[in-house]
């Protein structure tokens, strides 16, 4: 990491952020919509020739609906992220001062003294010599979505590991559930 108070992100970093996060996505959008459409056909996840079999050792729906949908939330969340990454590679080195001008209007420029750049949350901060910091570069959304949605798929997906393994379930519903999978 560079000592100079004048650097911003780097773009290697950006360019690798995208990438991951391009690929994270659609992988997690795939098995999303693998899942759902195995629902919605009514297709088991068992590999049991025999039907009756299959249909004794059938999981309850509820939790691979919630697989899906946290895969979708961090799917999401993934792409808002690299969106902001992109804002900031097309935010190069000479609108640096321009979009602090325009960030909060200071009387001068020269009154901006150093840059700092963030990775968690994503940032680009213009600091003045007063001790404001500006923000720029990145759309303000960004942040805030991708943390509402890594939230929603940790939630989710430690719902569906809940559900699937039975603990935290009243004991009623895991007493209907033993009572369903008995031929």
């Amino acid at each position: 990491m560079s000592t100079d108070p004048m650097d911003g992100h780097n773009v290697i970093s950006l360019m690798g952020i995208v990438f991951v996060a391009a690929v994270l996505a659609v992988g997690l959008t795939a098995y999303a919509t693998i899942t759902l459409v195995r629902m919605a056909t009514g297709r088991t996840h068992s590999t049991s020739a025999n039907p009756e079999r299959a249909q004794a050792s059938r999981t309850p729906r509820t939790p691979h609906a919630l697989r899906a949908t946290a895969s979708l939330s961090g799917a999401g969340a993934l792409v808002v992220y690299a969106w902001g990454a992109l804002s900031l590679l097309a935010f190069d080195d000479t609108e640096r001062g321009a979009a602090c001008v325009r960030a909060e209007d200071p009387a001068d420029v020269t009154t901006i003294d150093r840059y700092s750049a963030t990775y968690v949350p994503l940032r680009f901060g213009c600091h003045a010599a007063d001790g404001t910091t500006y923000s720029v570069g990145v759309p303000e959304y960004v942040n805030p979505a991708a943390l509402t949605l890594t939230i929603a798929a940790a939630v989710l997906a430690g719902a569906a590991a809940a559900l699937s393994s039975g603990r935290g379930l009243p004991a009623r519903w895991r007493a209907r559930a033993r009572d369903r999978a008995r031929p």
